[in-house]
């Protein structure tokens, strides 16, 4: 939600030829798996990457993981004083969002940058273009594609498919917060519903935890990690016309298949619209 808040503001292109760094108490308080995320999708904002100064979060995170290096302790004390950004540092550009106000977001477009809240309706072309000839033409072609039209609500989008998975959204902690969505719940019948983790160490540990078992008696499919649907890969594809809740990093014409229709969302916003075979806002729903 966060990172396609601020793609959505700053646009496709705001961060080319830049490296983006995402700072502030927002962000310290995210853990690991939350920052990777963002940085993930970094370039999907026009940047060549993007980094968060590491912290204690950060050193404990990977502190006798296996490919940590011995001598790590020593090289903590030389990073706490070198990686993170001067003082008196000048930047290219800085934005300022206050992520109290961030609502979960869902992509209505074909790029990440056509995104809006999901108790919103999806904007006119010439509401989401500000006055540019090209964003409105884009806005034009990617409605006509996606066959939605402006004003429709988010939450009257009804799909077919639901993909948890990719390197961006599909790590432990993103497949616990989903399983408390699906837990006790049936993926509606309209509904093909499927979890890819995002690596084997992942998938072991999610199985360890008994999270396999949760997806699988709500009627998900529980695959072997890997890309799968993220890009369309072997069979794991849209069929013309599809429509697809999707917790990946991309979104243009075809990605997940010819003619596919793909919705960007985050986990728990995927599993709440396999639910009930339509988004919906995941902060009036009752997890008790």
């Amino acid at each position: 939600d966060i990172i396609l808040s601020i793609i959505k503001n700053i646009g496709t292109a705001g961060g080319t030829g830049t490296v983006i760094e995402y700072r502030g108490e927002g962000i310290t308080d995210l853990s690991m798996d939350q920052r990777m995320t963002i940085c993930n999708m970094s370039i999907e904002g026009g940047a060549r990457a993007g980094l968060i100064a590491p912290d204690e979060k950060t050193f404990d995170y990977l502190r006798n993981r296996e490919y940590t290096p011995k001598n790590y302790e020593s090289l903590v004390d030389s990073w706490k004083d070198n990686l993170k950004t001067d003082s008196d540092a000048k930047f290219d550009k800085t934005f300022i969002l206050n992520i109290d106000d961030i609502a979960p977001q869902v992509s209505w477009g074909t790029n990440p940058g056509m995104t809006c809240d999901v108790d919103e309706p999806i904007p006119s072309p010439d509401e989401f273009s500000n006055g540019d000839s090209n964003q409105k033409k884009g806005a034009e072609k990617a409605l006509e594609y996606m066959a939605l039209e402006s004003g429709t609500m988010i939450e009257d989008i009804k799909i077919d498919r639901v993909f948890i998975g990719s390197c961006t959204n599909a790590r432990l902690e993103d497949l616990i917060e989903a399983s408390k969505i699906i837990k006790g719940q049936k993926v509606t019948s309209t509904v093909d519903a499927m979890v890819v983790p995002g690596s084997q160490m992942v998938k072991k540990q999610a199985e360890e935890m008994g999270l396999d078992k949760i997806f699988i008696e709500a009627n998900f499919e529980w695959r072997e990690a890997g890309c799968s649907m993220c890009l369309g890969m072997n069979p794991d594809i849209l069929s013309p016309g599809e429509r697809c809740a999707s917790t990946s990093n991309r979104n243009f014409e075809g990605r997940q298949g010819n003619g596919g229709r793909t919705h960007l969302v985050s986990p728990v916003m995927a599993a709440a619209a396999a639910i009930h075979g339509h988004f919906v806002d995941v902060r009036k729903l009752d997890l008790n």
